[in-house]
């Protein structure tokens, strides 16, 4: 990370575990979803939970369908818009304690953009309350109908204009964020809030960012 030194234009952040909580996606894939199959099945909720869970679990997150919940709404025989469970569940949302102070600070001298993989609709009503700190968001399943990889980390830098050395991102998932970030020649910080890994550029709350930026930029 010694080419970040004066040349660091851009912080970007990946959105679910890294600026707000899991508990707003948990709801819809692991409340809504199974509560709408047990009724349409007439089975228990705890029945239909298993089922939705292992069927989640066949697909995998490295299938473009496991995101978007058009699909499993299709696939579950579900009648409901998905605007209509967005909606239920954005009073869920919550931002993690130090995401807001940071984001005051760092807009001062970084241009700030978010970088998710969900699909754009889960994305809008998570940045509400920030989106007022960014400039570009992009979602990978949206705006390039892929996952997170090097290719699209490449893409976004030159959709910018900046070199790959110019970015940080930050993220909370090992592949899809930290390794692919770096093989795509950005700066990366891997954000590890159960705190099992350590190393240089791991961190475990948001607030050691800034830490980060300035032994960089000594």
């Amino acid at each position: 990370m010694e080419n970040l030194k004066n040349t660091l234009k851009i912080i970007s952040f990946d959105v679910d575990g890294t600026l707000v909580d899991l508990e707003y996606n948990d709801l819809i894939w692991f409340k809504e979803i199974p509560e709408l199959v047990a009724k349409k099945k007439k089975i228990s909720f705890e029945r239909s939970l298993k089922f939705v869970h292992e069927e989640y679990t066949k697909l995998g997150e490295h299938n473009l369908n496991w995101y978007d919940i058009n699909y499993w709404i299709s696939y579950f025989g579900l009648e409901i818009s998905p605007n209509k469970i967005f909606e239920k569940y954005e009073p869920q949302v919550q931002i993690y304690p130090e995401v807001i102070p940071l984001l005051e600070e760092l807009k001062k001298n970084f241009i700030l953009i978010v970088i998710t993989a969900m699909p754009r609709e889960f994305l809008i009503p998570k940045m509400k309350k920030l989106e007022k700190y960014f400039k570009f968001s992009f979602s990978a399943l949206s705006d390039f109908k892929e996952l997170k990889n090097s290719e699209i980390y490449s893409k976004i830098s030159k959709a910018l204009n900046v070199h790959p050395e110019q970015i940080l991102h930050i993220g909370d998932h090992w592949e899809f964020d930290y390794l692919a970030a770096q093989k795509a020649g950005m700066n990366a910080i891997y954000l590890d809030r159960s705190n099992t890994k350590k190393g240089k550029y791991i961190i475990h709350n948001l607030g050691e960012v800034k830490k980060i930026i300035e032994d960089i930029n000594l």
